[in-house]
C-alpha cells in the first residue's frame, strides 16, 4: 500500500477514536448528572407527621364527657343536646332543656331561663313562669355561667328537695353522678326554714350534702 494512503487511513482511525471517546464521555457526564438530580415528591396531606400536633376536630373534647342517660329520639331522629362544663373542667352532655317547650326565658334577666316555677312577674304575653309549673320549688339556669339555682319553697324541705331532684334529672336526662359535677346551688329562703337559710344544701345524693328531715 502507498505511504500516503497508509497515513490517510491512520488519520481516519485517530479521528474515529476521538469521536467515540468524546461521545462516551458525554454519555457518562449526562448519566451522572441525571442520577444526582433530586426529585421533589409531593407529601400526602391529612396524615400525622412526627413532631407535629394534629388539629383537633370540632367534636372532640380535651376532658372526658359524661353522657346523659336519655334515650335516642323516636324514629331514629337526632336528639337535640347541650354540652355543659363541669366543676372539674370536663364536659357533660344533657338534653336540650332550654328549648323543650317548658322552659321560659327570663326577659328581665337576659341569659337566664326558668325550668320550673314562677318568673316572679308576668310578661305582656301572659307568661308568668315555666310551663312545668310548681309552687314547691323553682329552678333557673344562667347561660353565662352555666349555673343552676334550685330554690326549695315549701316544707318539708327534704321531700321538696327530692321532688326537685327528680324533675332536674329528668329534664336534663342525666344521672346522679353527672348532676353532682354540675355548677349548682340548692337552697331555701329564711321564710321557709330559717335553719337552712343562705346555705347550699346540695343534692341529697351528692357527697357533702346536708341531710334534711322528710
Amino acid at each position: 500500500m502507498p505511504e500516503n494512503k497508509r497515513l490517510n487511513l491512520k488519520g481516519y482511525l485517530v479521528i474515529s477514536a476521538v469521536i467515540v471517546l468524546t461521545v462516551g464521555v458525554g454519555v457518562l457526564v449526562f448519566v451522572g448528572a441525571t442520577s444526582n438530580t433530586s426529585t421533589t415528591v409531593p407529601t400526602a396531606t391529612g396524615l400525622p407527621v412526627a413532631g407535629q400536633t394534629q388539629p383537633t376536630t370540632s367534636g372532640s373534647h380535651a376532658q372526658s364527657v359524661a353522657q346523659g342517660s336519655f334515650a335516642p329520639a323516636a324514629g331514629g331522629q337526632t336528639q337535640s343536646v347541650l354540652t355543659l362544663v363541669s366543676r372539674a373542667g370536663g364536659t357533660i352532655v344533657t338534653k336540650d332543656f332550654l328549648h323543650n317547650g317548658e322552659t321560659v326565658a327570663d326577659v328581665v334577666n337576659p341569659g337566664t331561663y326558668v325550668l320550673a316555677g314562677s318568673l316572679g312577674y308576668c310578661t305582656a304575653s301572659g307568661v308568668c313562669g315555666a310551663n312545668a309549673s310548681t309552687t314547691d320549688f323553682s329552678i333557673s339556669y344562667a347561660t353565662s355561667t352555666q349555673f343552676f339555682n334550685i330554690i326549695l319553697l315549701a316544707e318539708p324541705v327534704g321531700l321538696v328537695r327530692s321532688a326537685a331532684e327528680r324533675f332536674f334529672l329528668a329534664r336534663l336526662g342525666i344521672g346522679e353522678q353527672a348532676a353532682c359535677a354540675l355548677n349548682y346551688f340548692v337552697g331555701t329562703p329564711y321564710w321557709v326554714n330559717e335553719s337552712y337559710d343562705n346555705k347550699n344544701l346540695g343534692f341529697s345524693f351528692c357527697h357533702g350534702a346536708t341531710a334534711l328531715p322528710k
